[in-house]
């Protein structure tokens, strides 16, 4: 389901200082070339970055124009308020934790960070020390490579890799000044590069006054100009703390909580009515969405103005997103102010979902929340965390933060453990791709299909498992799926896979952010064989409503039946497909047990045909 991550990449905004030197020629020891650069910039690189460095500026990004400001001191300190109207957001580092603020007033504090955030906060202390200039580093290895150019100057690459992870960083040092003109972190779906330039005089330094960056995932850019350095000043501790959240932006009609409120699960995603404009409709609860998401047909119904043209990382790949404010939202028992949401083109999604919704409810609703599941009744509670109190028997799952998301702990076949992503969002349990490559699952028997993200579709595969493991509870045969043929950009280095619906509704599920924990109850239908569709054929629907063949899998009753992707379905065992109530009742009739057959009647080339299907066991 739709992830729309952190819009705003903070720069590393380090002041960088310059004095000239003499040009050098024929330089390919990257020990010396490191040197000249640190007599280029007075000999005081080290100690001028060791102490405290607030700056403020004007920041340009996706269509949005701004401010920023940035502290930082050390060890690792930061913060960084930025401000672009629509969109206002505050993250930063004390020490003993990152944190974010965001535009809605919530602060998620980072306090059980995962291995690879560990790694990569070491890693940026230690450069901001100079570390990697030591030859007889035990953790950094810095190598030549070669003359490249940058900013059309030609330059000495200095590539600087660690022992800590698999993260590179080349810094292109000017062949004549010395000066560094661009930086280069590969970082896995974190890495950009970026510009350094407008260099001017303050306190005897250089410092460069604009920064421009280009994250590689999504290839947006972002240009920060500043308008005030200032070197070395005093600094209040206290702020690099996060702020004190404001009056909360909600409240519950009665009580502290409100309960049982009914939802649906459709193709194994939560559907819950939600109230906005006297405009009721469905919305999905998405505890991997990092931000809640309307739909842009929605927005407009709504006559939202919409703001900047970002790129974000959805479910497939980069998926255009515009900002606005929403009006006043209201579910059953809670009433919520104006938010700030993203907004995206929902309609192929849409399409196939089969069901018309106008949002997703991500981080910034649910982190509010003790958020009850109860899947076998359909039932969804939400609880204030300040008077919640769990007095149940559940298990606490081993979970952590990351960008507004839970990494869980879990073990698949007994074999593989690590972290995966928490998703309510996620209708089934996947693989990251390369991991089932590696690991072999993708030669498994199994169903070939077409997955869908907010951005575009890729080709799945889904096989049957031995089991998963976690929190104490072993889940039995499940279904399991990833990214087949290497269409799927959403691959991942730092986890297995993403648990999903097909294996949450095995339980009763308390999600508290608060606490940073999630609780899980044995639920009345735990290690029950979940119907799945026994056809091997998908269906979505096209711009006239008709429900359509999206793909047939190889092998299964579809292919055999002779269905073709754009098959459109007319009528199934003689009723017409209009009185079977829509595309998700046609599903259903899919699931049932193998063995049964269907007459269905499609439309190709405007000639209908009559095929014939028998559902089938495909695992």
């Amino acid at each position: 389901m739709t992830r729309v991550w952190r819009i705003i990449t903070i720069a590393t905004l380090a002041a960088l200082a310059f004095t000239s030197v003499a040009i050098s020629d024929n330089l390919t020891d990257p020990y010396e070339i490191l040197n000249k650069y640190f007599d280029a910039i007075g000999g005081i690189f080290v100690a001028v970055l060791g102490h405290r460095h607030p700056l403020e500026g004007t920041i340009a990004v996706a269509g949005l124009e701004g401010t920023i400001k940035f502290w930082t001191a050390k060890p690792g300190l930061s913060r960084a308020e930025v401000d672009l109207g629509v969109l206002k957001m505050t993250q930063g580092d004390n020490g003993e934790y990152s944190w974010v603020f965001d535009s809605n007033g919530k602060v998620q504090k980072t306090t059980n960070p995962d291995e690879l955030a560990v790694q990569r906060r070491d890693i940026r202390i230690r450069l901001s020390d100079q570390e990697y200039a030591d030859p007889n580093s035990e953790i950094f290895t810095v190598t030549f490579g070669g003359i490249d150019t940058a900013n059309g100057n030609d330059c000495y690459a200095i590539k600087i890799s660690t022992n800590i992870n698999a993260d590179v960083f080349t810094y292109y040092v000017n062949t004549e000044t010395f000066l560094l003109e661009k930086t280069i972190s590969q970082m896995g779906d974190k890495s950009q590069t970026t510009w350094w330039g407008d260099y001017r005089e303050v306190d005897g330094l250089t410092v460069a006054f604009s920064i421009r960056e280009i994250v590689h995932l999504t290839g947006q850019a972002q240009t920060t100009t500043l308008s005030s350095y200032i070197s070395n000043p005093q600094i209040d501790p206290s702020v690099f703390d996060p702020p004190e959240e404001g009056a909360k932006d909600f409240h519950f009609v009665t009580g502290n909580s409100a309960e049982n409120i009914p939802f649906r699960l459709i193709g194994n995603h939560l559907y819950i009515k939600v109230m906005v404009g006297c405009k009721e409709r469905w919305w999905i609860l998405d505890t991997g969405a990092s931000m809640s998401v309307i739909h842009n047909g929605f927005a407009d119904s709504l006559g939202l103005e919409l703001h900047g043209d970002i790129k974000g990382r959805g479910a497939g790949g980069v998926v255009n997103v515009n900002l606005a404010i929403l009006p006043p939202l209201s579910l059953p028992g809670i009433e919520f102010a104006e938010q700030n949401v993203a907004v995206i083109d929902m309609n192929d999604l849409i399409q196939v979902l089969g069901v018309d919704i106008a949002g997703i409810l991500g981080f910034d609703f649910l982190s509010r929340f003790v958020t009850k599941v109860n899947y076998a009744n359909e039932l969804v509670s939400f609880y204030d965390p300040e008077t919640f109190v769990y007095a149940g028997d559940g298990k606490s799952l081993d979970v952590h933060m990351v960008e507004n998301v839970f990494m869980a702990q879990a073990t698949l076949d007994g074999v593989h453990s690590g972290p995966w992503l928490f998703d309510l969002g996620a209708g089934t349990t996947s693989l990251d791709g390369a991991f089932a490559l590696r690991q072999g699952y993708t030669e498994k028997k199994g169903v070939e299909g077409i997955g869908h993200g907010a951005a575009n579709a890729f080709r799945t595969k889904v096989v049957k498992a031995g089991k998963i493991e976690f929190a104490g509870f072993t889940v039995d045969n499940p279904r399991i799926s990833f990214s087949y043929g290497g269409t799927d950009t959403t691959h991942r280095a730092d986890r297995i896979g993403i648990l999903g619906n097909s294996l949450f509704r095995n339980f009763v599920l308390y999600v508290d952010y608060t606490r940073e924990r999630v609780i899980l109850e044995k639920g009345t239908q735990f290690n029950f064989q979940f119907p799945v569709n026994n056809s091997g054929l998908q269906l979505t629907r096209d711009t006239e409503n008709n429900v359509v063949v999206l793909f047939a899998s190889p092998g299964s009753p579809a292919d055999k039946a002779g269905f073709l992707e754009g098959d459109i379905l007319k009528s199934i065992n003689g009723i017409e497909i209009e009185y079977l109530d829509g595309i998700v009742a046609v599903r259903e009739l899919l699931t049932k047990d193998p063995g049964t057959e269907y007459t269905v009647v499609i439309n190709r080339d405007e000639q209908d045909r009559e095929l014939a299907l028998t559902l089938a066991n495909l695992y």
